[in-house]
């Protein structure tokens, strides 16, 4: 029992710490660049690995399955983040955000989605946030640098990552596989940085975050979609990596992109077009 309670720490401990570095990078990095950063599996992945020591393949499949269908209330949350960061404080922005992800969770866990409605599901919410945030999406850029932190924001940014790794995880064989595949793609990478930078960077920054965030999701989705098909096919290890790989891969897509718009811009708009290559925000 000790060596199970010391390997949760660690476990918890590491999570935390990868969720820190990404949330300060992305923070330093801009619009574009910290929306694809807090996109990337830095909670759920770990989180699935200790899951994955301590249930079967089929347990896996099946909360990779809650996961996906739930994916579908984080685009909900970042959308609501996006449209109320310019306008409100940080309490009512965040408070609005989470309450809009546990009615839509609670909503999904009500209907009970198969893979093909919880895909369908996906995609509608991806067509609805890209529409509704595509104005937040091109918030001027903030300064680089230019963050002064407090001594107790990434302690308290770590404790609140690992507190969800370590509950959802000693919790997972009370809840089940579906209510565990919910509750490990909690948004606390999303609202721990929002909380934090809202104040320092300014709402419209904020938003145009959650709006690059809401361009680099499908990526995640995508990786859950993949851990739930190859889990019970290849075993929950190799389907891991294939989460890992799809979410990857989705990122270099859009950094691909990326560039080749801002070599469009500056094809079609000449010399002036080289402060585009300066702009965090630009192609997100």
């Amino acid at each position: 029992m000790m060596a199970f309670w010391t390997a949760l720490l660690v476990k918890a401990v590491a999570t935390a710490l990868i969720v820190v570095i990404a949330s300060v990078a992305a923070e330093a990095a801009g619009p574009f660049w910290g929306g694809l950063i807090i996109s990337l599996p830095i909670a759920a992945g770990p989180a699935y690995v200790m899951l994955s020591l301590q249930h079967d393949a089929a347990f896996i499949a099946a909360s990779a399955l809650g996961s996906f269908a739930a994916n579908a209330a984080t685009f909900v949350l970042l959308t609501v983040i996006a449209l109320l960061a310019p306008r409100y404080p940080r309490y009512v922005v965040i408070g609005g955000g989470l309450s809009a992800w546990l009615l839509s969770v609670l909503a999904i866990r009500a209907m009970d989605f198969s893979l093909g409605g919880a895909a369908l599901l996906n995609l509608v919410m991806i067509v609805l946030a890209l529409g509704l945030t595509r104005r937040a999406a091109r918030a001027p850029a903030f300064a680089r640098g230019a963050l002064r932190r407090r001594w107790f924001e990434l302690p308290l940014r770590a404790a609140l990552v690992g507190l969800v790794v370590a509950s959802v995880v000693t919790a997972s064989h009370a809840l089940g596989p579906d209510v565990t595949g919910m509750a490990s793609v909690f948004p606390v990478a999303f609202t721990s940085f929002a909380f934090l930078v809202l104040p320092r960077l300014g709402g419209a920054a904020a938003a145009a975050v959650m709006a690059g965030a809401v361009r680099a999701m499908p990526g995640f989705a995508l990786s859950l979609l993949a851990l739930h098909l190859a889990a019970e096919l290849l075993g929950a290890w190799w389907a891991l990596l294939a989460m890992l790989a799809t979410s990857l891969l989705w990122s270099a897509g859009m950094l691909a992109w990326r560039k080749a718009r801002v070599h469009a811009a500056a094809a079609v708009s000449g010399p002036g077009a080289s402060n585009c290559r300066n702009s965090p925000i630009q192609g997100s």
